[in-house]
């Protein structure tokens, strides 16, 4: 089990920071939400979001449920906090919207790493320079491959390939 979830002044005080940035209130259980997500790198569905909430917070505090981590994600979304990408199996996953990214999704164990927009915006702006469609400012690529884990674990002790 995880350790419960010590949030320092300056985490509380960084999410409140955003969370009034987007004119949202300071909420138990939309700084639960956020500080499971700040560390992350990648996304979390609204079931890992949960579990690790439960995980990590001590045991004097009361949880939110699933239905208010459900309205939580929903609200942090609405308000341009957080953003949903939807996998191939139908599972919703979350991830902050702090900064322009891309998204690489590991076939083989489905985890989802968040690639800095960069070059691959601009290559994308220029390939769609010559036809009509304009992209919105949120347009994203999702990549498909293997993760590093996955990578690592499909090679034999000689190095090679399975």
């Amino acid at each position: 089990m995880a350790r419960p979830l010590a949030l320092d002044p300056a985490v509380t005080e960084r999410i409140g920071e955003l969370l009034r940035a987007h004119g949202l209130r300071r909420m138990a259980s939309r700084i639960a939400v956020l500080a499971v997500l700040e560390p992350v790198q990648g996304h979390l569905s609204v079931a890992e979001i949960d579990q690790r909430v439960h995980e990590c917070l001590p045991d004097e505090d009361q949880p939110p449920d699933l239905a208010t981590i459900y309205r939580t994600v929903t609200t942090l979304v609405d308000q341009g906090v957080l953003h949903a990408l939807t996998l191939e199996s139908g599972v919703a996953t979350y991830g902050l919207a702090s900064k322009p990214h891309h998204h690489a999704v590991c076939t083989r164990c489905g985890s989802i790493i968040e690639v800095p927009a960069g070059r691959l915006t601009s290559a994308l702006e220029h390939a769609m320079a010559g036809s009509s469609f304009a992209l919105s400012e949120h347009a994203g690529l999702t990549l498909h491959g293997l993760c590093p884990r996955c990578q690592s674990n499909s090679q034999t002790p000689s190095g090679q390939s399975e």
